[in-house]
């Protein structure tokens, strides 16, 4: 990657990259590219097989599954929702033309709101009971009453108001088509919103991911643009811009406060008010929208607030107050984030009226590419519940037990068992229900993460991150870089992930590099011989692996299979005396299903995305399946043995002798013949070695930074509390980690601390402001420590 002190020599300095990039555009550079173009015209750069994404679980919830999908929606295409013409309108002629956007939006259907509900809060069983018990402890000065809880009530309402709501969204529509080439949603999707609303009794549930500030307008606006019922929606204390607030709370935000465990008397009251307004809400079927995780996953986990809200859901369904409740995935998808840097959605501080006027300014003066909108299949909540029987059920042990073993050096038979959710199922929230009722709801929740994060479609930001970040390092041609993006878009929707782009091969590239011309320079003394570096500098670096992180999902299960596999060949390069270059090695499909269920262990449950209906012994077995549908392994052909699946001649065989009236043993043990252990050796293909290290390279930024965090273990003070832990362990890998930046963020920090923390390597200590971290005894002996160390090295480049 080039510095900024190479600018020179051909370089184009940052002001000359957008004229440049128009320069090629026009040059048609790139129209020589070997594509598929059909004869008689150029090729569009999508084809004519797109997946339709968002389809719900068919094992966990097999009625709805059938009930609202069929094969005609996913033929109708998608629309542009800030594209609004007379059309859209009842009127036509040269006025409507001009005064379209102000005739959409107030032809919007806009639902009644929710009653008056003070009186229903006050009277509810709950907080009168919360009320009564926080008024008999001792030692307060003054005793809470039924006027604490309306204080607390005022505080979370929110309205819908219908004047602010058209408003919003008519200078929603004027600023988004300034800022934003398009808003993409699909019209399939929304028709089965349509016909959700008609064929279940329950209020909608929209559990979405949370990329940016922006979601909370971005997906009531889309609603609202399609007369579907607005949301209420959650709102956590990122939004600190002052007139935002207000707004929002108008538009059904609700705002609530970071409660942790152990709280104060006022936040157990004001959880359990927010909890009687949300079933009050619910009765009266308004819709929820409830982000399943923080603004910047900071914390590698289902955002607690939202698994808060769906046990709320999950108990009001529970009590029969709600027939029924439908939950839908929404996966939001962006270029590029409106926040100026990712850095910026970290700040929780108060904001200025004058800082909040220059960030308007400057968001307006922007052009931040595409943003795509993506509704799952809407599902029964009743159905999934009533499918229980059929989930996972198999033991889950905690990670300790599973992989301590393996760190010290031993083996185990436990590592096929399932990874316990501690975390989740001790959070407070989910005490008042049953033990089996948290598990239904810890598992809901990473199943509902799981349907979101698959059917968020992939942006054209996305794989030219990834190409640059993670192929191209030391930057490429043009051209070639041209037929990696196609070859990589391809690879997307082979895996049944959909692209939140079309066009030409040309536009798109060229597109994708405006959006990142602060990370990357252009160098070319001929206009055929361009040459795209990506830049070395630390917020370069950051910004192409923020972006890059968001094709992880698609390409999840082989990148882990790929690095298990790495980790076996770095073991028999060790006993290499004599190394031919023509010598197979043939690979074990135990051993190695064996690595990639440790890796699976080791890695946290949102960067595995792992649902609760599949086992990680299943998952094992299909990033082995498909590492050979990738030909990186081929298996081993021994014509001397019977594979293990051919049963056919095992049953009758030539020797074929019949069993006695009292062997009723079918184990086909009839013959004295083994079971076949199959082994793979590896594709000798170019393009089967560049793509394993392709796919290596994947899961480097997170397995670097659980091995730089492991060998800094030493240098903390303990005890010392998680959140001052996690602090402290992103200073140090920023001060440890000189050339990888990419490893050195607060999300791989509370990641490595979590994982820690469930493999024993931090043990729980009572303090006075909650529990506090120190070293258990295994690890205290520095000896142990290097082992944790290599452990996570050997699966890493």
């Amino acid at each position: 990657m080039a510095s900024e002190h190479e600018m020179g020599d051909g370089f184009l300095a940052h002001k000359e990259s957008t004229e440049f990039i128009k320069k090629v555009s026009h040059s048609g550079l790139l129209s020589t590219l070997a594509f598929n173009t059909p004869p008689g015209g150029p090729s569009l750069f999508i084809g004519n097989a797109r997946p339709f994404v968002g389809r719900c679980c068919y094992i966990c919830a097999p009625q709805s599954w059938g009930s609202l999908f069929h094969n005609h929606l996913a033929l109708l295409g998608f629309r542009n929702a800030i594209l609004v013409t007379e059309a859209q309108t009842r009127y036509r002629g040269w006025l409507a033309r001009r005064l379209c956007n102000f005739l959409f939006v107030n032809e919007r259907a806009i639902y009644p709101d929710v009653p008056f509900l003070e009186h229903r809060i006050i009277n509810n069983e709950r907080v009168q009971e919360a009320v009564e018990n926080l008024s008999n402890i001792p030692d307060q000065k003054a005793p809470y009453n039924l006027r604490n809880v309306l204080g607390i009530f005022h505080q979370m309402q929110a309205i819908i108001s219908p004047l602010l709501l058209r408003l919003s969204s008519w200078v929603l529509l004027k600023v988004f088509n300034s800022v934003f080439v398009n808003l993409q949603v699909h019209r399939g999707q929304i028709e089965m919103l349509r016909k959700a609303r008609a064929e279940y009794d329950g209020p909608f549930i929209f559990l979405s991911l949370h990329k940016s500030r922006l979601d909370y307008l971005l997906v009531t606006f889309v609603l609202f643009c399609h007369s579907i019922r607005v949301p209420y929606m959650t709102c956590g204390e990122d939004v600190q811009l002052p007139f935002l607030r207000p707004l929002l709370r108008k538009l059904g935000g609700i705002f609530t406060p970071q409660m942790v465990h152990g709280a104060s008397p006022r936040e157990h009251l004001y959880r359990v008010v927010l909890n009687s307004y949300i079933k009050e809400m619910l009765i009266e079927q308004q819709s929820l929208v409830v982000y399943l995780e923080d603004p910047v996953p900071c914390s590698a986990r289902p955002c607690l607030t939202g698994l808060m809200w769906l046990a709320w859901v999950f108990d009001a369904f529970h009590n029969q107050s709600i027939p029924d409740a439908v939950l839908i995935p929404v996966g939001v998808s962006y270029d590029c984030i409106v926040e100026e840097s990712y850095f910026e959605q970290m700040g929780t501080g108060k904001t200025t009226v004058f800082a909040a006027i220059r960030w308007v300014f400057r968001f307006l003066q922007k052009n931040y590419g595409c943003i795509r909108v993506d509704f799952g299949q809407p599902f029964s909540l009743k159905d999934y519940v009533e499918n229980e029987g059929i989930h996972l059920c198999t033991s889950t042990i905690p990670l300790q037990k599973i992989l301590l073993p393996y760190v010290l050096g031993y083996s185990s038979d436990a590592v096929y068992y399932e990874k316990s959710q501690d975390w989740l199922l001790n959070n407070e929230d989910l005490i008042q229900l049953s033990k089996r009722h948290r598990v239904l709801v810890a598992d809901l929740a990473r199943h509902m993460l799981y349907n979101a994060t698959c059917c968020s479609a992939v942006m054209s930001t996305t794989i030219m991150a990834c190409l640059l970040f993670h192929k191209h390092r030391q930057g490429t041609l043009l051209t070639t870089l041209g037929k990696d993006f196609c070859w990589l878009m391809n690879e997307v929707l082979a895996r049944h992930f959909d692209v939140g782009f079309s066009g030409k091969l040309q536009d798109i590239v060229l597109h994708a590099l405006y959006l990142l011309r602060d990370c990357v320079m252009l160098k070319s003394r001929q206009l055929k011989n361009l040459i795209v570096i990506p830049k070395a500098t630390r917020k370069a670096v950051e910004e192409l692996s923020f972006y890059s992180h968001s094709i992880l999902p698609v390409f999840i299960c082989e990148a882990i299979a790929a690095c298990a596999l790495n980790s076996l060949l770095r073991e028999v390069a060790q006993y290499m005396t004599d190394w031919d270059s023509n010598a197979e090695v043939a690979i074990s499909q135990e051993e190695l299903i064996c690595k990639i269920v440790q890796l699976c262990h080791l890695l946290s449950s949102e960067i595995l995305l792992l649902p609760p209906c599949q086992s990680v012994y299943q998952f094992a077995q299909e990033a082995v399946d498909k590492l050979m549908y990738c030909e990186i392994l081929i298996m081993e052909e021994n014509e001397n043995k019977q594979p293990a699946c051919d049963t056919w001649q095992k049953r009758f065989a030539k020797e074929l002798t019949w069993k006695v009236m009292d062997d009723f043993d079918d184990s086909e043990s009839d013959t004295d013949e083994t079971v076949w252990k199959c082994h793979f050796k590896l594709g000798r293909t170019r393009e089967s070695h560049t793509f394993f290290l392709f796919l290596c390279s994947l899961l480097q930024p997170v397995l670097k930074a659980y091995e730089t965090a492991a060998s800094l273990l030493h240098r903390f003070d303990l005890p010392i509390q998680e959140p001052q832990c996690v602090l402290k362990m992103f200073q140090l890998l920023q001060a440890q980690v000189e050339e990888q930046h990419e490893s050195a963020t607060l999300c791989l920090a509370n990641s490595a601390v979590k994982t820690f923390r469930e493999l024993g390597v931090f043990k729980d200590q009572p303090g006075v402001k909650g529990p506090m971290l120190k070293l258990s005894e295994t690890f205290q002996q520095p000896d142990n420590l290097l082992k944790l160390q290599q452990y996570i090295q050997q699966f890493s480049c």
